[in-house]
């Protein structure tokens, strides 16, 4: 079974939709029910990305109002939190419990294997492959639940292309305590190494993301508790049919006891079937096929995606806080014995 291969054939369907609700994702009292959001912030360091506090603070503004609502995101998963002052952003909105992904030091000395010679051979310095980090993951989720355990794994060190190479991307596991529930959840993310953005040939950053794929499933089937439910939320960076076959087809589900979703595409499909409408941002993230959230049951506990909102799209003005779409979901956590 692959890695994502149970992913709905929605996900590249042209969709007439509307938002199901305008970004509240309170629960009723009687729900075991978990909402994750994931974002990539842009939180670029200076002079990649400028004046970026001012969207900091609207960010942190509007997770405020909503957990005055109680009608936060009960989990954020944060993207290119690079800078400090986009590090912040999770503690200033309230969240109490944080964890980092890989820091700049923590580097995955892993070696290439034969058939990588001659990727590897051809690494440009020119093009910040020979460099060394200078950054680290930007990688963070913030939860209002207690974090139980927290893993993280860079990368190996040959596994990038371009630009991307000076970042030292990878992922970040954590196992969260929901409350009422029996069963802990685990909650991935990673962001991936882009195409354009890492200014070389598309075929070498295809190479790349290859490799991060298989590095990404070897970590999960070593450290995924597979009696856990998990929600494997980031900026895949899928953004290429190439891309997305490998992503989808290829990487092997060795790690996951039942089918992997992608959540935002299951409730997309539920909302058609009840003769419901979303509208153009929802199709905007899915014809990126950038930010995803998978998810998949543990033998302990189910999970079942049940609604997704968009506190971060486009503003009144029609400009955005980032260059990506910050969406949730809600999902419902039932314990099995």
């Amino acid at each position: 079974m692959s890695l994502f291969g149970k992913v709905s054939k929605l996900a590249f369907a042209a969709i007439s939709i509307i938002p199901l609700s305008n970004a509240a994702f309170a629960s009723s009292a009687n729900d075991v029910s978990l909402s994750v959001m994931t974002y990539n912030v842009k939180g670029l360091p200076w002079p990649i990305a400028r004046n970026r506090d001012t969207a900091f603070e609207k960010i942190e503004t509007r997770l405020s109002a909503l957990r005055k609502e109680n009608a936060q995101p009960h989990i954020i998963v944060l993207q290119e939190a690079f800078t400090e002052r986009a590090k912040q952003i999770a503690s200033r909105s309230g969240y109490r419990y944080l964890a980092n992904g890989p820091s700049k030091n923590m580097i995955n000395t892993k070696r290439p294997e034969k058939k990588d010679s001659r990727f590897v051979d051809a690494a440009s310095f020119f093009k910040g492959e020979t460099s060394g980090k200078s950054l680290d993951s930007g990688l963070q989720i913030a939860s209002d639940y207690p974090i139980l355990s927290i893993k993280r794994v860079a990368f190996p060190a040959f596994a990038c292309a371009g630009y991307d190479c000076l970042a030292n991307k990878g992922v970040l596991l954590v196992t969260v305590a929901v409350p009422g529930g029996d069963t802990p959840v685990t909650i991935a993310t990673t962001h991936m190494n882009s195409k354009r953005g890492s200014r070389v040939s598309h075929s070498r950053s295809l190479y790349a993301y290859r490799l991060q794929v298989s590095a990404i499933d070897a970590f999960l089937y070593a450290n995924r508790d597979p009696k856990l439910p998990i929600i494997f939320a980031g900026d895949f960076n899928a953004s290429s049919t190439a891309r997305r076959s490998f992503l989808l087809d290829q990487g092997t589900a060795k790690w996951s006891v039942s089918p992997v979703r992608s959540a935002l595409q299951h409730c997309m499909a539920a909302a058609v079937r009840q003769g419901k409408k979303m509208d153009n941002l929802a199709k905007y993230v899915v014809a990126r096929g950038r930010d995803w959230q998978f998810y998949a049951s543990g033998t302990r506990g189910h999970l079942t995606a049940t609604r997704f909102e968009i506190p971060f799209g486009r503003e009144r003005d029609g400009t955005m806080l980032s260059d990506h779409v910050g969406y949730g979901i809600m999902y419902q956590l039932q314990h099995t014995a």
